[in-house]
């Protein structure tokens, strides 16, 4: 029996909201409570550089008390992305996200930036994938009793001719 396999390539969010370096905290948390999202993709000249997240927001500005307006995504994004490919599993993921502590994989179609996955989506998937693959054991389980139960039906119908077979063989 084959198992479900989770990959985070379905995974992905692509239709991301990215910011230059150079704006303001201000203008980043702006878009981001407009758009009802967690986190923005930091650019510098249209190439990734970092990530901003509400969790930069609470400890490396507001938590120290950095004002919003002169303060740039530059100076507070997180800018060692902890990566993963686009192929990979989502037991990949979690292990990675795991190890580096972090709950967002920048992914990667070999050089080119892809999009993120995040821990939420990954264990949701996890958990489907999980139940898929119950489902396909029980299913299986199921029809090989149901093959059992024909067997020993056909061998208790056949029953009487095989006793008088096997009396005829042995007078």
């Amino acid at each position: 029996m084959s198992v479900v396999r989770c990959s985070i390539e379905s995974l992905i969010s692509e239709a991301l909201d990215t910011m230059d370096q150079s704006a303001t905290v201000q203008q980043g948390v702006a878009l981001m409570a407009k758009r009802n999202i967690g986190s923005l993709i930091v650019t510098n000249r249209e190439q990734v550089v970092g990530l901003f997240t509400e969790r930069d927001l609470i400890t490396r500005v507001v938590g120290v008390g950095r004002a919003v307006t002169e303060v740039t995504l530059g100076e507070v994004c997180t800018r060692k992305l902890v990566s993963i490919s686009s192929g990979s599993s989502c037991h990949d993921a979690i292990g990675r996200m795991e190890k580096n502590r972090c709950r967002r994989l920048v992914v990667y179609r070999g050089d080119h930036f892809i999009g993120l996955v995040n821990l939420t989506d990954v264990a949701a998937a996890l958990a489907r994938n999980r139940k898929r693959n119950n489902t396909m054991v029980n299913l299986v389980a199921g029809l090989s009793l149901a093959a059992i139960i024909v067997v020993i039906a056909l061998l208790l119908y056949n029953l009487p001719r095989i006793l008088q077979l096997a009396d005829r063989t042995m007078s």
